[in-house]
């Protein structure tokens, strides 16, 4: 995968510099600060955002599987998503590790997820990695 079609972008990086982020690098950093927001908290696009940072810190009595059914959802509203499929792979003090499927028009992207709030109140600890392309 090229990771074309995927969109070019503006990225801050320490200091005052910036610089071109495109393709799957682009996409990663998108989904990965779509699951750092809490919905609701940008005032000019309030469906934006994700309900996991709520979600992190409780006590996962089911496994972990509604984070996994939230971050499908969530990943889904990127609109270069046509679908998302996400499993658990561990369960964390206050956070969880998943693996996601995610569907493009480029192809199929394998990430791995890692959400935590064990170190800060907010924002959590999102992490995304592809770990294969398919």
């Amino acid at each position: 995968m090229t990771g074309d079609n995927l969109g070019v972008d503006f990225t801050l990086r320490s200091g005052l510099g910036s610089e071109l982020t495109s393709g799957l690098p682009l996409l990663i950093e998108s989904l990965a600060r779509r699951l750092r927001t809490r919905k609701g908290a940008l005032w000019y696009d309030p469906d934006y955002g994700s309900y996991l940072p709520e979600y992190l810190g409780e006590s996962f009595q089911d496994g972990g599987a509604e984070a996994a059914a939230i971050c499908e959802l969530d990943l889904e509203e990127d609109p270069r998503v046509l679908n998302a499929d996400a499993t658990v792979e561990a369960v964390h003090l206050r956070g969880v590790s998943l693996r996601a499927s995610v569907t493009t028009q480029t192809g199929v992207i394998d990430l791995v997820i890692e959400a935590s709030s064990a170190h800060t109140l907010y924002p959590p600890e999102i992490e995304i990695t592809p770990y294969g392309v398919g």
